[in-house]
Order: structure tokens, then C-alpha cells, then sequence
């Protein structure tokens, strides 16, 4: 009997430090996929592939500067500034992303408007420091801080956050620590809902009937050793529901990468205040790439209901 304990413990253990060690390393940095270069053939971006690297090479050959901010836990963060009016948009990418991946063609459309942009590196992205990113755990007060930078240091008059992927799960986290009052909406483009629906979600298709041992072990022992205690509660939803800040939500239907309740949920906690756009041909945060003359008839909107006065 204790020889069984002791085998069942060791498999424990291996399975334990397997999950951990699985976490922290899809946690690290990477560099971003290389639109211009790189090998995309099967990847999403195929179908869309000359228009979105004319875009991604036209977004870098506007006339940025460097911007720096400190975090709040010490990290030095890049954004590139283009500057322009008082309005302004703080762009957030995606998971080991960039801007020219997330915002090709849509950075464009801002500043033919006249908009300020701040197209931030997120941590451990870039050229902002840190060595592992936390899927918007730690990047939504980032991006509370890049609102402060633009209302403060660019006297932007008001300001909002579109952010794609885990941009948009970080612009939506972050309403559960407080913008300040210039910030007037939030764009979320294929967000997730919750860190532990993604984990479930993407562990279900890549370890099948496995799937629900590894979340249990993983919400109860690995996650929230990583994330925090408050792991399980923590959701965009959740956060959303206590804010009056306006969302315009933005899905793909065509989206593998995120669960599909995502989207469905946070309309349910936005209510009256979420501005829905659903693209049922698009994939995951090429939304833009998908149907652009759609997207920029609901950015259009969105920014004309929420600038007031």
C-alpha cells in the first residue's frame, strides 16, 4: 500500500511540475511572427498575406517616436508615439504579437483621422522590459498607465484603448482597476473572457479527454501560483459588469484560438452599454483584414457616441 502512495504521489508530482513548467514557458517571451518574411503558408494570415504586409510595412513607416513609461512593479515599457490631435487611442497587441501584426491597416485609419496613437510594447514584448508576459493579469495595469501617459504627459482631451487579443482581454481586465475619467471607451477585438476558460479551451483541444483532470489540477495547484489567488474570479466580464465604461466587442467567427462563450458572455455583463460587431467569416484578430469597411463603420460609430463633449 505505501509503494502504491508513493507511485501515486510521484505521478502527482511529475504531473504537477509538467503543468507548471508547460505555464511558465508559454509564458516567456518570443518574438512576434515575421510578416514580411517569414514562412505563412497555412497559417491564418495567408489569405489576407500582400494587403496585410503592405499595411504592416506602411504602420512602421510612420513617423513614430519613443515614449517610456515605468510600471507599477518596476519594468521600463516602450509605446511608439505618433502624434496628432487631442483625441487619442492606446493600441494593445496580442499574445508574443506586435503592432504591425494586430493593427496593419487599422493604426492607418486613426491617424488619417487626425487621432494621437500610442502603440505600446506590451511587457516582455518588444522593447519593453521583462522576461514573461501574464495574458492580462499584469498587462491591464499597464494599460491604466498608458491612459495616464496620454492624458498627462500628451494632454490628450480623451482617450481610448483598442486592444486585439490579449490586448483586448487587457483593456478589458484593466476596467477593474479604474481608468481615469478621460478615457472614454474600450475596443476589444477577439477577446477572451477569463484566463481559466482560455486554459480549459485550449487544453481540450490539445489534450482531449485529459483536458479536465489537467484544469482541475491546474485552477487548484498551477495557475493561481502563477496569476494569484484571485485566478478563478478574475474575468473580463466580471470586470466590465462593475464598470460604466462603453465597450464596442468586437468577434470572429471564425475564431479557433479563443473560446467561442467569450464574445456571447461579456454581452450579457455589458448589457446596454456594449456596441456589438460580429464577423462571422473572420479568424482570429484579422477582423480588419476580414471585412475593414465594417469594422471601420462600427469604429466610426463607437467614437462618435462615446467622444461627449
Amino acid at each position: 500500500m505505501l509503494t502504491v502512495l508513493i507511485i501515486a504521489a510521484a505521478l502527482f508530482a511529475a504531473l504537477w511540475l509538467s503543468l507548471l513548467a508547460a505555464t511558465l514557458a508559454a509564458l516567456r517571451s518570443a518574438p512576434p511572427r515575421d510578416l514580411q518574411g517569414g514562412a505563412l503558408a497555412g497559417t491564418r494570415f495567408e489569405k489576407y498575406l500582400p494587403r496585410v504586409r503592405e499595411e504592416a510595412a506602411g504602420l512602421a513607416a510612420l513617423p513614430w517616436e519613443d515614449a517610456y513609461i515605468t510600471s507599477y512593479d518596476n519594468l521600463r515599457l516602450r509605446a511608439r508615439l505618433l502624434r496628432g490631435g487631442p483625441d487619442a487611442v492606446v493600441l494593445l497587441h496580442g499574445y508574443r504579437s506586435c503592432a504591425e501584426n494586430d493593427f496593419a491597416g487599422i493604426a492607418q485609419w486613426y491617424a488619417s483621422r487626425g487621432y494621437t496613437l500610442l502603440a505600446a510594447d506590451q511587457r516582455a514584448h518588444g522593447r519593453s522590459a521583462g522576461r514573461r508576459l501574464y495574458l492580462g493579469a499584469r498587462e491591464r495595469r499597464d494599460a491604466v498607465a498608458w491612459a495616464q501617459y496620454a492624458l498627462c504627459a500628451l494632454d490628450a482631451e480623451r482617450v481610448w484603448i483598442h486592444g486585439v487579443s490579449m490586448g483586448a482581454a487587457s483593456a478589458l481586465y484593466a476596467l477593474g482597476e479604474g481608468y481615469p475619467d478621460g478615457v472614454r471607451g474600450v475596443i476589444a477585438d477577439c477577446p477572451y473572457n477569463s484566463l481559466a476558460g482560455l486554459f480549459a479551451f485550449r487544453l481540450g483541444r490539445a489534450a482531449g479527454r485529459a483536458a479536465g483532470p489537467l484544469c482541475a489540477l491546474g485552477q487548484v495547484l498551477v495557475w493561481p501560483l502563477v496569476f494569484g489567488r484571485d485566478f478563478a474570479r478574475t474575468s473580463c466580464a466580471r470586470e466590465a459588469a462593475a464598470s460604466g465604461t462603453p465597450v464596442l466587442l468586437i468577434a470572429a467567427g471564425e475564431d479557433a484560438t479563443v473560446p467561442p462563450e467569450a464574445a456571447p458572455e461579456l454581452r450579457r455583463a455589458l448589457g446596454a452599454r456594449c456596441e456589438y460587431l460580429a464577423l462571422p467569416h473572420a479568424q482570429h484578430a484579422l477582423c480588419w483584414q476580414a471585412d475593414r469597411e465594417a469594422y471601420a463603420a462600427a469604429l466610426e460609430r463607437f467614437l462618435a457616441s462615446t467622444r461627449g463633449g
